[in-house]
């Protein structure tokens, strides 16, 4: 076995100890020997070993003959192959060092180039960048053909940032960089329009094209899925990607907004997009009322109305004589208009929540943002442009003005532009001035009007404004807002003004009429329920004026309803005025020679005796004894026989004017009392000075009633003592030309009584023609009593036949007019009386007591005496007896 080749021990190895000491053992003797013999010994001994390490070489050589042969040749092969390689290697060498001096030759034109290239690739990218920027303006301009505002403003900020930033050092670029701005402003724009078209022309509803299901679904959805409280999060994924997924169908006013409000936030123009929506509130209001107004002009009022009645919210339904036809339109315009600003509210309130989350998103601090307060003193100021207009208002000074006023913000929203063109009034203590002499043609806006203008459209449209102020106060902050107190100041300086004038001018046409004041002009009352009959048509259409002006106040309510009353007051003071003078002219007062009761009546003390005489609230035991006080009364003052004829009214004519008077009065003083009810639940607190005003018209009222009708009383009390003394005096120039005999004079007073009573029974109320004709029996007994006590009837023969005729023409009469007859038994008591002896009289006194007075026994006496022929002597002894009996047992009065 062939032992391995030596190997040189690696570096750093040490070798390790000899173990033969055959060496060692040689090198010390040889320096230990001393003498020659020693050394050849030692010599002597190398050898030895040395042939003997020689022989065993030989035999390790011939052992590893072979082995060596091929350790030769591969020596061998390995030194030819190292010659070559070292050939190779010295070739290489020269080959690199002929590279390297290429090498050393190309190094600046590779410098240049790589600097060519680095040139070129800047140039190409800054090539692509200014094709992208260009390109931009046409990109942005489609995309927003397109409606998509997004993308628009993502490319149009990419364009921005680019020009800005890489090309800015680009002087070629200036003009672009120009248009580029200009489109930005022109994108902000068009997103602050689209935002305030989705917030002020939503939907319309009725008037607009009938929604898809999808729609509809789409809009329901959004309703559903939106949250009250928005924050930044709620606007991350509104991307291009998400715009553009977006169909027209799946559009609602939600993704509307807040598509645009991250548009804004991308160009960020999110702070100055608020200044501009803020700055546009009142135009776009204006647009709106533009809009609306058109769409009443060209689909009608009919349909107007049917819109306004679908929104629930706004359930303020205008009385009926509210609103002329003129003013109808105004009345839908108005009603629309504050159905419209109400659903803009609630969507303007949305669109704050929207915005205040984008401006948190992009750390932008909300102060800039509009509010609420904002849109509805916009609101307020258009509404005031608006009644401005309609109502004819020539010169105005802003409620806000006022004193009084609740302070509102937004004051930067007045529009001062407006009234800066305006001219200043002259006087200054006027708010309002009605311009009644415009021109058709001097507008103050665009918007079509939808009717004439006239100050009375107001009374049109106060329901829907006294409901929008109550929607409008407590977004503010409560107290009264600008709009309410507008209206206020102008129903105080000028409504309440013209209120009166129509009111007056209303009265003075009807009570001036021709026809005025006739019974040919007589109407049943429109009161409902009212216990009247007839009445005049004028003071009908008087107390209609009055109805109109309490009305009108009432519809004004908080808006100036207590200085609008004042047109009330005033209507009642020209109506109390013409009533007045009408009851003056139908009064029978001739100059010359007036009427016993107008004479009567013209005096204060006698008026209030006869107040205090019967009426119908007497009790009837109570009436009884007053007419038989009446009779006593009147028949002392009218017994004489001292009425003539040109003191009786004849003409039953005008007494059935004076009925219809009376009835006129009453029927006006019950409906003044109910001016309060009227009034009342408008939210106007009644003054006490203006119920006073009320409860005085109303007593002005009653004392032309009662005085008619005290006439109508008294003037048949008299004619019943005229007629029944006739034929006492002898008087032949009667009206009916009948003779002085038998029952001329009763006759003739039944048939004046009953013609009196058909022509008022119609027109007076039961209880006023009860008051009229109760007690006439008393009365004809005390006329028929006071006519026998005459000597002269005795001395003409009236038998007690003619007087029993008579008697039962009065009876007869009084079942006639349905009175009861129970007052003639006096007069019966008192014939009776007359045929009796004197001394049977002076029995009876002393038995039943005296049923006469003293001067009627002594008249009876007298008349007795008279048909009897007693003597003077025997009469005064007669009458000393009846004195005694008188005095005995009292007399009765």
């Amino acid at each position: 076995m062939s032992s391995p080749p030596p190997t040189k021990p690696p570096r750093g190895v040490k070798q390790g100890k000899e173990t033969s000491g055959l060496l060692m053992s040689v090198i010390r003797t040889l320096s230990a020997s001393e003498t020659n013999e020693q050394r050849e010994k030692e010599r002597a001994k190398l050898e030895k070993e040395y042939k003997k390490s020689d022989a065993r070489l030989d035999e390790l050589v011939a052992a590893h003959a072979q082995e060596i042969m091929d350790v030769m040749q591969k020596f061998s092969s390995v030194s030819s192959a190292l010659t070559v390689w070292g050939q190779h290697c010295d070739a290489a060498v020269a080959r690199l060092g002929a590279c390297r001096g290429l090498l050393q030759l190309r190094r600046d034109d590779l410098k240049r180039l790589w600097a060519d290239s680095r040139t070129h690739h800047y140039a190409l990218q800054m090539l692509t960048d200014i094709e992208r920027v260009v390109v931009s303006e046409r990109e942005t301009r489609e995309l927003i053909a397109a409606g998509r505002v997004l993308a628009a403003a993502h490319t149009l900020r990419a364009a921005l940032d680019t020009a800005d930033t890489t090309l800015s050092h680009v002087d070629a670029l200036n003009a672009t960089r120009q248009h580029l701005e200009a489109k930005k402003q022109e994108l902000v724009e068009v997103i602050v329009r689209r935002i305030s078209e989705a917030v002020y022309r939503g939907d319309r509803g009725p008037l607009s094209l009938r929604m898809s299901a999808r729609r509809r679904t789409a809009l329901l959805l959004s309703e559903l899925t939106k949250t009250e409280e928005v924050t930044d999060a709620y606007l991350q994924d509104i991307t291009p990607e998400y715009e553009v997924s977006l169909s027209e169908e799946d559009k609602t006013f939600e993704t509307t907004v807040m598509i645009s409000l991250e548009a804004l936030g991308v160009l960020e123009q999110l702070k100055e997009a608020t200044e501009k929506f803020k700055v546009q509130i009142q135009n776009e209001l204006l647009e709106v009322i533009g809009s609306v107004s058109e769409r009443i002009i060209e689909f009608g009022p009919a349909l107007a109305d049917a819109e306004a009645d679908q929104c629930e919210q706004d359930a303020v339904i205008p009385e009926v004589n509210s609103a002329t036809e003129t003013g109808r339109p105004l009345a839908s315009l108005v009603q629309t208009l504050a159905h419209e600003f109400r659903a803009t509210m609630h969507r303007n309130r949305r669109l704050l929540q929207l915005w205040r989350a984008a401006l948190q998103r992009h750390k932008i601090p909300d102060s800039c943002l509009h509010t609420e307060q904002h849109y509805w003193s916009a609101v307020q100021q258009v509404l005031q442009l608006l009644l401005t207009e309609y109502l004819d208002i020539e010169s105005v000074h802003l409620a806000l003005e006022r004193p009084g006023a609740a302070a509102e913000p937004g004051a930067d929203l007045r529009l001062a532009d407006y009234f800066s063109r305006r001219r200043p009034a002259r006087r200054r203590g006027k708010l309002f001035k009605l311009n009644a002499g415009a021109l058709p043609g001097a507008r103050r806006q665009r918007y079509p009007l939808v009717c004439r203008p006239e100050p009375a459209h107001l009374h049109a449209v106060l329901p829907h404004l006294h409901a929008l102020c109550a929607d409008i106060e407590p977004a503010i902050g409560g107290g009264e807002c600008s709009l309410r107190a507008f209206i206020t100041d102008y129903v105080r300086a000028g409504e309440s003004e013209r209120l009166a004038a129509q009111a007056r001018a209303a009265i003075d046409a009807a009570m001036k009429a021709p026809e005025a004041w006739r019974q040919s002009m007589r109407a049943p009352p429109t009161l409902t329920g009212s216990k009247h009959r007839v009445i005049f048509s004028c003071c009908g259409a008087g107390w209609q004026a009055v109805v109109d002006a309490a009305l009108a106040a009432k519809r004004c309510g908080a808006c100036g309803g207590p200085d609008a009353l004042r047109a009330t007051t005033g209507a009642l003071a020209a109506l109390a005025t013409q009533c007045r003078a009408a009851h003056a002219r139908l009064s029978p007062a001739h100059p010359a020679h007036p009427s016993r009761a107008a004479r009567w009546l013209a005096d204060d003390d006698i008026v209030r005796f006869l107040q205090s005489l019967p009426n119908w609230r007497c009790a009837v035991d109570e009436l009884k004894q007053a007419y038989e006080r009446e009779a006593e009364i009147l028949g002392s003052s009218l017994g004489d026989g001292a009425v003539t004829r040109r003191e009786v009214m004849a003409d039953v004519t005008a007494l059935a004017d004076l009925a219809l008077l009376c009835e006129s009065m009453d029927w006006l003083s019950t409906n003044i009392k109910t001016l309060p009810s009227i009034i009342g639940g408008s939210g106007i607190k009644l003054s006490d000075k203006f119920i006073g005003d009320v409860n005085s018209a109303a007593m002005i009222f009653e004392e032309i009633a009662h005085k008619c009708l005290l006439f109508l009383h008294l003037e048949l009390r008299i004619a019943c003592f005229y007629y029944l003394g006739q034929e006492e005096t002898g008087d032949t120039s009667s009206a009916e030309g009948e003779s002085e005999t038998g029952a001329g004079g009763a006759a003739r007073l039944a048939h004046a009584l009953l013609a009196f009573h058909e022509c008022t029974a119609p027109l007076l109320a039961p209880q006023f023609l009860a008051y009229v004709l109760g007690g006439l029996g008393e009365m004809m007994s005390a006329g028929v009593v006071w006519r026998w006590q005459g000597s002269e009837a005795a001395v003409a023969g009236a038998a007690a036949d003619a007087a029993g005729a008579r008697l039962a023409t009065l009876r007869h009469a009084l079942a006639a007019l349905q009175l009861p007859h129970d007052g003639l038994h006096r007069a019966h008591a008192y014939l009776h009386l007359l045929a009796c002896a004197p001394e049977e009289i002076i029995a009876s006194v002393r038995e039943k007591g005296a049923q006469f007075s003293e001067l009627e026994y002594l008249n009876a006496f007298k008349v007795i005496g008279a048909q009897r022929g007693l003597s003077p002597a025997d009469m005064r002894a007669q009458l000393k007896q009846l004195s005694a009996a008188l005095g005995h047992v009292g007399v009765t009065v």
